[in-house]
């Protein structure tokens, strides 16, 4: 085939591996700076400019919080580009050359790839793509770029030619199209469309206008392309991102990740807040510099938090295992049946840990139930045999044997308690390699003694918030 997929080689991925443990991209920070002093003829620290670009991003995030009509997220402003550039960007541009690396070490992405960055804002997914390529020697890419504002495309070629000199010429991207999909789709098929925080944003379609508009994009895709919707990771925009992975579902796309098909019958669960973790990126100057001593809260942003859905139209998935029919393992839609008794399972893992100083706790799914369910490990119970789901990567299906089953009216939510007597196993998915926190052992450093195991309660726990 003359563009296969590419595969990266031990080196480019011992080399790609290195560069995204570096949790900062000072030469965004360097061009962002001087971007600044262009826009405002003044240098980026004077206070007058501070707090302009301070003003931004206070009323960015009380636009962004807003639900339903009444949200409104616009970039007209240069100060609201730059409010974007400085608390949005730099993890976003981390969040995207990270998400992206693992679609090439995957094997989902050809050499020559196609890609349509629809949103493109001041540049997040090109210097992301960019990133990734000055790690491999034989990939190159073509972005084709679309963008509503024409203050983030001015912010685009102030910011992104200077990431494509440094991917070795490898990466093409021109002038981003002043576009409005909910207008106009452009012609062309492309191996990869990346919708990244923008669907939210598009406060003047519903429900069903988003997934019309998400089909009506998959018709641009190549016959083995990937459609890549990134949201994020909070309530509303979490949730909106799987009531519409499981609307397209329902209209013949297939969602390749993070959710798997363990059982063959369409999800229900409702709410369903699930999202991607990576580590946290170092604060910029430029943040500090806007919270100051005392309102560092405000203004540094380092989480990496997101909700994310691969869709595809040739059926191919991440995860091909399906859960044998004569399989003794429930089904977590029939857990009603089995409160108060111990069970085998076999879920998918949708969450990092979310518990607290005494728990592990993760959000599980295997497609057939309802209710949100999580499995709960006390710190002290804590054993070698259940290190599959400690450390289970995201979206990695495990199967965990011996859990008691629990309802919590308060959250109106499963509990799957695991004890001394439960195993766990992976079944596909691959382990994240990070060491997890001996919690109990922290307890104990702390106040000198191990937790009560007065752990749960009799009715279960409340799940953490996330």
């Amino acid at each position: 085939m003359d563009n296969p997929r590419y595969i990266p080689t031990a080196e480019e991925v011992k080399r790609l591996t290195a560069f995204l443990k570096i949790r900062s991209v000072p030469e965004l920070d360097k061009l962002t700076i001087h971007y600044i002093e262009k826009v405002t003829g003044k240098s980026w620290n004077d206070e007058a400019v501070l707090e302009k670009i301070r003003n931004a991003v206070i009323a960015q995030k009380e636009s962004y919080w807003k639900e339903g009509v009444k949200k409104s997220v616009a970039y007209k402003g240069a100060y609201s580009v730059l409010g974007y550039m400085a608390y949005q960007m730099p993890g976003y541009v981390l969040e995207f050359s990270e998400f992206f690396a693992n679609m090439v070490t995957s094997g989902l992405v050809r050499k020559n790839v196609r890609i349509l960055d629809i949103g493109a804002g001041p540049g997040t997914v090109s210097v992301g793509v960019a990133r990734v390529l000055s790690c491999l020697d034989g990939m190159t890419a073509e972005i084709t770029a679309l963008e509503r504002f024409d203050t983030h495309i001015e912010a685009y070629l102030a910011i992104v030619p200077g990431f494509l000199k440094n991917a070795g010429d490898k990466v093409t991207a021109g002038k981003p199209f002043a576009k409005d999909i909910t207008q106009e789709i452009p012609e062309g098929e492309y191996d990869i469309i990346v919708c990244s925080n923008v669907i939210n944003e598009l406060t003047s379609l519903d429900q069903e206008k988003k997934a019309e508009l998400v089909m009506n994009l998959s018709k641009h895709l190549a016959s083995d392309g990937n459609l890549v919707l990134i949201e994020p990771a909070d309530l509303t925009n979490a949730t909106m991102l799987r009531d519409l992975s499981r609307d397209v579902k329902k209209r013949g796309l297939t969602i390749y990740a993070p959710c798997n098909d363990l059982r063959g019958v369409y999800c229900t669960v409702s709410p369903c807040w699930t999202f991607q973790s990576y580590e946290d990126i170092r604060p910029t100057n430029l943040m500090f510099a806007l919270g100051g001593e005392e309102e560092k809260y405000r203004f540094v942003n380092t989480d990496v938090k997101f909700s994310y859905a691969i869709l595809r139209t040739d059926g191919h998935r991440k995860c091909g295992y399906k859960i044998p029919g004569e399989a003794k393992r429930a089904r977590l839609s029939q857990l009603k049946k089995h409160l108060q008794k111990r069970i085998h399972i076999t879920v998918s893992v949708m969450s990092a840990d979310i518990g607290d100083a005494k728990n592990y706790l993760f959000l599980v799914c295997d497609g057939t139930g309802t209710t949100p369910t999580y499995v709960a490990l006390p710190a002290f119970h804590r054993a070698p045999e259940h290190e599959a789901l400690l450390t289970a990567s995201y979206g990695s299906v495990v199967a965990i044997d011996s859990v008691l089953v629990r309802f919590n009216k308060e959250q109106n939510a499963y509990n799957l308690l695991m004890g001394p007597e439960s195993n766990t196993r992976m079944i596909a998915g691959v382990s994240t390699g990070n060491i997890i926190p001996d919690k109990t052992a922290l307890l104990k450093e702390k106040y000198g003694r191990q937790p009560s195991p007065n752990y749960l309660g009799k009715k279960g726990r409340k799940p953490s918030s996330r």
